[in-house]
């Protein structure tokens, strides 16, 4: 079971005292690696890893997107494929989500955000392998990628990277980040030693928090090294027939949301900017495996709401199929804006892959 923010900040006085019991565990565990106790395995082609130090949504899907897209084109022009772990997939081992020749597995084989990468990227190759070692040998073997992109590895530590990406989220101060349990982080603040680049998601430079984030994070790993960023909005479609609709044509229109995602927080908010009339947002628990029952749930509020669409996210969108192709639903693209840093993130991948 996943804990929102005000449900650590309720449990967290009962929690804190294991903390330091998980504490040592992540330090045992990171000292066998630095010590060359476990192995780490380099793989034959650069490897980037995108990752974070806390559990929940911290915008690594769009960022991994993003990074793909940006390697495909001059002056990079890679042949990047994307590794992942496929979480609660109902396979396991090694499994293609779209191989070499364009074969593409179904969501429930492969698990939802690695099913949206091939949906956002046509031309690359996935898969997911808890094992990732495992999982980049294959992958290379069989579809001659140029280099992978790891989806949330930062704690897979027995796969050499050569670019090591941390992701946080802006609105969570390291001062107030606990450690698991009590808190959201996987290992301590300190251990951003290991990235090579800090990216701040969700910034918002009129936002205290996320400006005290920032001085905390320059502080940890250098402004040199700090990278903002937050999400856009870079498109909308009805999902039965695939037809783009204008953001422009949603102003002022009553939709009724629904996701099942990290912070569902984050969604009401890109609602909220598009300037439409949002009596209703349903929220499911991240990951959600969606039934018949969410689809009469679903058409009972929008016939109650009178609404014009149901609307969801890109990642809610790819389990939906046929099921629901009696609902009038949109699903949002979401993308990445770079504020500060991009250059610095261009300049890594140059020296990487020996551009200059």
């Amino acid at each position: 079971m996943k804990l929102s923010d005000a449900q650590w900040l309720r449990f967290q006085p009962l929690l804190v005292p294991f903390v330091p019991f998980y504490r040592l565990g992540v330090a045992l565990r990171n000292y066998t690696y630095n010590e060359g106790i476990f192995k780490v395995y380099r793989l034959p082609v650069p490897v980037i890893s995108v990752g974070n130090l806390t559990v929940g949504g911290t915008g690594k899907t769009p960022v991994t997107l993003d990074l793909a897209r940006l390697l495909l084109k001059a002056p990079f022009k890679q042949s990047p494929a994307i590794l992942s772990r496929g979480y609660r997939r109902k396979s396991k081992g090694f499994q293609w989500v779209r191989d070499g020749q364009g074969n593409v597995s179904d969501w429930t084989v492969t698990g939802d955000e690695p099913q949206l990468y091939v949906e956002s990227i046509p031309r690359i190759p996935v898969a997911v392998d808890s094992n990732r070692v495992r999982g980049g040998n294959i992958l290379i073997e069989e579809a001659q990628p140029s280099l992978i992109l790891l989806d949330d590895a930062m704690q897979h530590r027995a796969i050499f990277r050569d670019l090591n990406i941390v992701l946080h989220d802006s609105h969570l101060t390291w001062s107030e980040a606990k450690l698991l349990p009590a808190g959201p982080l996987r290992e301590p603040a300190q251990q951003l030693e290991r990235a090579d680049l800090l990216i701040l998601t969700n910034y918002q430079s009129e936002n205290p928090l996320c400006r005290e984030t920032y001085d905390q994070s320059v502080e940890l790993v250098g402004a040199e090294n700090l990278i903002t960023c937050r999400p856009q909005v870079t498109g909308c479609r009805l999902l039965r027939t695939g037809e783009r609709i204008s953001l422009k044509a949603l102003i002022d229109k009553k939709l009724v949301g629904f996701c099942g995602i990290a912070k569902p927080e984050r969604f009401a908010e890109t609602l909220e900017a598009l300037s439409a009339i949002v009596p209703y947002i349903i929220r499911f628990d991240d990951h959600h495996v969606y039934s018949s029952k969410d689809v009469e749930r679903l058409a009972m509020t929008f016939n109650q709401c009178s609404a014009d669409y149901l609307i969801t996210t890109a990642k809610d969108a790819v389990k939906l199929g046929g099921l629901f192709n009696a609902l009038t639903i949109l699903a949002l693209d979401i993308g990445i804006e770079w504020l500060s840093g991009f250059d610095v993130l261009q300049e890594k991948l140059r020296n990487l892959l020996n551009l200059d």
